[in-house]
């Protein structure tokens, strides 16, 4: 399968192939410079950078990487700092071009890392989790973790292309292609109630073909790539429907470390709190809950993960979405239908406590 979604900006415009040809992909770059500087993550490294180097090379470019450690951890001002040295160490100017090779830890450092490096060089997304390849490779959202929170530095800086291709996610744990569900069931929720009956009975029959998770990552890639057309830097809160179960997720992830919950795990019990907190607020009735909660039960997730309420209240108004101390969270009225909305912490802290 050959497909490529075109996402027209402002001031750029950029492709998302979905192909599993190397032809296809190299066709593309062709004219982009001669130089490639590759970073990836320590797992990936083992997997498939020898191959990609390989190709680079038979197709006659020079290919230099960088390897960072594999997690959240790698997502540290500290290995930014450490790509800076690199680059310059192997001869990484002005015309060369980065390239994301990994999940969205990779993604998003190595994007903030092209955006800043000698102000600004080209760089390519080659996305190998199913969750990248879905939702964290597209929009040109670049970021570093600090220790008191997730993603609070950072720019946002699109990049050249975006090239999915799926043959790399056959080395993917389950648990990691689980990870990469939470963002594609996430598009069902705040955009699609065919979509969301198509997850529905998939996941509920138990059974995918390879058509059907082409379908998935074509279909998610479709809605991100118009959000992100008409909102590219969260200017005019269209964009921030994306949001939905991440102010939740990103505080979790920050008060276990990034270490004990991946991404997508944290926004599968993020979406259900929201929805939560909609039937609080009547937002939604208990129909609506019912059917989230259902959905996100058929993918397996873990949605019964301790917490500490007051933390976790603490952790989310320190979320950048957030404005003067106030949270903002993206809250559901039904599914393909949701409202950008400040909640007291109040009602907050009691959701939270399961009152």
């Amino acid at each position: 399968m050959k497909k490529i979604i075109t996402i027209r900006l402002k001031e750029h415009k950029y492709n998302i192939l979905i192909s599993q040809s190397t032809n296809d992909f190299f066709s593309i770059i062709k004219n982009q410079t001669k130089t490639f500087f590759i970073v990836t993550d320590t797992n990936i490294a083992k997997l498939h950078l020898k191959y990609l180097v390989n190709l680079f090379k038979q197709h006659g470019y020079n290919a230099k990487t960088a390897v960072i450690n594999a997690g959240e951890s790698g997502k540290s001002i500290k290995n930014l700092s450490y790509l800076y040295d690199k680059a310059l160490e192997v001869g990484i100017d002005r015309k060369s071009c980065a390239i994301a090779f990994g999940g969205g830890v990779v993604g998003d450092i190595t994007g903030f890392f092209a955006a800043t490096y000698m102000r600004g060089i080209d760089f390519i997304q080659i996305p190998t989790t199913l969750l990248a390849m879905t939702d964290s490779s597209i929009g040109g959202k670049t970021a570093a973790n600090i220790p008191c929170g997730k993603n609070i530095a950072g720019v946002f800086y699109q990049p050249k292309l975006v090239w999915i291709n799926t043959f790399f996610l056959k080395s993917l744990p389950k648990r990691q292609v689980k990870n990469g569900l939470a963002e594609i069931i996430k598009y069902a929720f705040i955009f699609d109630y065919k979509f969301y009956n198509y997850l529905t009975n998939l996941f509920g029959n138990k059974t995918m073909s390879s058509k059907d998770f082409d379908y998935m990552v074509y279909k998610s890639c479709s809605y991100k790539a118009k959000i992100v057309e008409k909102d590219e830097k969260e200017t005019n809160g269209i964009r921030a429907v994306l949001n939905f179960g991440h102010t939740y997720a990103h505080a979790l992830e920050t008060a276990t470390h990034y270490k004990k919950i991946l991404h997508g795990e944290a926004v599968a019990v993020g979406m259900l709190f929201s929805t939560q907190l909609s039937l609080k607020l009547k937002l939604c009735g208990k129909e609506t809950y019912n059917k989230v909660k259902k959905l996100l039960k058929l993918t397996m997730f873990d949605l019964d993960i301790k917490n500490n309420p007051k933390q976790l209240l603490t952790l989310m108004k320190k979320d950048k979405k957030s404005v003067n101390g106030n949270i903002n969270f993206v809250l559901i009225k039904d599914i393909g239908r949701t409202v950008n909305k400040q909640v007291n912490d109040n009602i907050v802290l009691n959701v939270l406590k399961g009152k």
